[in-house]
């Protein structure tokens, strides 16, 4: 007769699970999709090596540390179970350690609970480390390619100019980081540039549309720039550039993206930031950079148009409206905020 394995009341079985949580290798968790809230065990820090309070307890900090090569089919794979078009989660990713190197692991979960329409309510899974097993696997798959060529002398080679190739593989890394930096960031200002804000803000409008956060984007615009660089030249014009970019940046939340747009333009993004929220932190940058001083001696004010993500919105919708919403900023006489 098989003999399973009984608790006489519930805090039995509770004390019993959640001290197999805290030892276990895996990295259990649990969302709550009506609160958003993701409970993850300690094993779950662990494996990744972040202390136990550093990450929030929510979606996004597992979208995060997802390897940005992972993240397309791993979101396509996670909607296409959650919208029921698949009847199986269960997936192999890379996920961001702690010291910035990736761990290869399984993602598995089910839905445990849905509403009465369906959809989930919640949903409990683990992250298992397959890092070791993977390398492995991947390794012998290399060198079953070798053994198939059945080329001794190749691998002879390989092995002679191992050193050689790895210093220059160093120093194409370091090109490609800088081609990569480069590729995303304005030479002047070292803020994000228009490419580069344009790709995080279909994440963010993808965000918005799937957890129904708000979103909220902020178009800026330094009033009669051309006076100042026309006046003073534009050496001067520059250095208020990056004096202003340093000191907008250094009022918004780490989260927020501030991004050179083109000119005396800029682009912020504020994720799950309604528009009265956003309104009124505009409204202190705007007075904060009317009371100040840039590039040594300059006094400078600027027009805004705000806008918040709408459902069926596209990047270029809001782009429309933002620009739109400038407009009639700069029609007011400048120096003052335009919001829809």
């Amino acid at each position: 007769m098989k003999k399973t394995y009984v608790h006489h009341n519930a805090n039995d079985a509770d004390f019993t699970l959640n001290n197999i949580l805290d030892i276990s290798n895996q990295g259990f968790w649990d969302w709550n999709v009506a609160t958003g809230h993701v409970y993850r065990s300690i094993g779950w820090f662990h494996m990744l090596g972040y202390d136990y309070d550093s990450c929030k307890n929510d979606v996004f900090t597992w979208e995060d540390i997802i390897h940005e090569d992972d993240y397309p089919h791993v979101m396509a794979h996670f909607e296409a179970y959650v919208t029921g078009k698949s009847d199986v989660y269960q997936i192999m990713y890379r996920c961001r350690k702690c010291d910035g190197s990736y761990l290869w692991i399984e993602d598995s979960g089910k839905i445990v609970q849905r509403k009465e329409d369906g959809s989930a309510l919640r949903m409990i899974g683990a992250h298992t480390n397959i890092h070791e097993a993977k390398l492995l696997r991947d390794s012998l798959i290399e060198k079953n390619k070798l053994l198939a060529n059945d080329n001794a002398q190749l691998e002879i080679l390989v092995k002679e100019r191992t050193k050689e190739l790895n210093q220059i593989n160093e120093q194409l890394n370091l090109q490609i980081e800088e081609a990569h930096y480069n590729a995303s960031h304005d030479v002047l200002t070292t803020l994000l540039n228009r490419r580069e804000f344009e790709r995080i803000l279909d994440k963010e409008i993808d965000r918005a549309r799937r957890y129904m956060y708000p979103l909220s984007i902020v178009l800026m615009d330094i009033d009669n720039f051309k006076m100042i660089n026309d006046q003073y030249g534009h050496k001067k014009g520059d250095q208020a550039l990056m004096d202003i970019s340093a000191f907008v940046k250094s009022m918004i939340r780490s989260s927020d993206v501030l991004a050179r747009w083109g000119g005396e333009e800029f682009m912020m993004i504020l994720p799950e930031s309604n528009l009265t929220t956003t309104v009124e932190k505009v409204e202190s940058i705007r007075k904060a950079i009317a009371q100040n001083l840039f590039a040594e001696n300059l006094n400078m004010t600027c027009s805004f148009g705000v806008t918040t993500y709408h459902n069926e919105d596209t990047k270029d919708s809001i782009f429309l409206r933002c620009d739109q919403l400038l407009y009639m900023a700069k029609n007011a006489n400048k120096n003052n905020i335009q919001f829809q």
